[in-house]
């Protein structure tokens, strides 16, 4: 018998990734605001809005072949 705890498993729902590069993206431009540097939050902005719409896509295509 192993000496390791056992841990029950987890019914919350896994983050999708959306909602994961969302919160990143929040704590990255405070953190890089608020770094004294020189930051582009326009630029920042239309990365972070790309990237989000491919996941979205990516989610979607997941959803329908599951279905």
């Amino acid at each position: 018998m192993s000496t390791e705890e056992t841990r029950p498993l987890s019914l919350q729902r896994p983050q999708r990734a959306t909602e994961s590069f969302s919160e990143f993206s929040v704590a990255e431009r405070e953190r890089r605001q608020n770094s004294g540097e020189e930051f582009d939050l326009a630029l920042f902005e239309e990365a972070v809005d790309l990237v989000l719409r491919k996941l979205r896509k990516f989610e979607a295509s997941e959803e329908e072949g599951r279905a």
